[in-house]
């Protein structure tokens, strides 16, 4: 089994058949009957479960119970696009517009699993983090669903919340749990490959949260000053 390279053709292409499903999947539905939209709903959360189940036998089971909880950032923006397409709340929405794509969207470019394609470990965190955002981009598209300048500092605000229960939550359940990456630095080629040690990275991670979502939201707010 091949090492992950994230500058090998298999990576590069598989990054971009993720982007291109996000994208044109829902346009390819877009004007679709009613009851199409809502089978493709229905896929897309039938796929993040079956991620979910993955991650619970592969890490919890065959591997560590402390490893498999649905606690990573990426599983409650898993639960919150799914949420959203079974409820349409847009608080849910919100949630999954920032940190899924923000958090599976790192994780699409940055895998983190120590082996490249085809390692089952990488196609599933492919799979996944792709289900994520596809979520999102359904709501986009067929739902016209956008966010707002003030949901930035509501989704930070809350996952900032979250942050500090996790701590809780690590500590609690004692190693190896590295839930939200507090304890440690994901493994592999990432971006917590250039920020300082453990614990101070978490500083710089949220600080690059901070930004990212800022940086996600500015085509709307380019969008919106060009209207006006």
């Amino acid at each position: 089994m091949n090492e992950l390279n994230l500058l090998s053709f298999s990576h590069i292409l598989i990054v971009l058949i993720c982007v291109a499903t996000i994208i044109y999947i829902p346009k390819f539905f877009k004007n679709s009957p009613p009851l199409t939209q809502s089978n493709l709903a229905y896929f897309i959360i039938a796929i993040i479960l079956i991620n979910q189940c993955m991650d619970l036998y592969r890490e919890g089971y065959l591997d560590e119970w402390k490893l498999g909880l649905p606690l990573h950032l990426c599983d409650f923006s898993s639960f919150s696009i799914l949420i959203y397409l079974l409820t349409k709340k847009r608080d849910f929405f919100i949630f999954a517009f920032f940190f899924g794509i923000a958090g599976a969207g790192m994780s699409i470019l940055t895998p983190d699993t120590g082996y490249g394609f085809p390692d089952v470990g990488y196609i599933q965190n492919q799979i996944g983090h792709t289900a994520i955002i596809l979520g999102v981009s359904y709501a986009m598209v067929i739902d016209n669903q956008r966010p707002y300048l003030k949901d930035v500092a509501r989704a930070l605000g809350f996952a900032t919340i979250l942050l500090f229960i996790m701590y809780g939550v690590n500590y609690l359940l004692g190693p190896p749990a590295n839930y939200w990456f507090i304890v440690e630095k994901p493994i592999g080629d990432n971006v917590t490959s250039f920020m300082r040690p453990e614990p101070f990275h978490m500083i710089d991670i949220w600080l690059l949260a901070v930004l990212v979502c800022y940086l996600i939201y500015l085509p709307y707010y380019l969008k919106d000053r060009k209207v006006k």
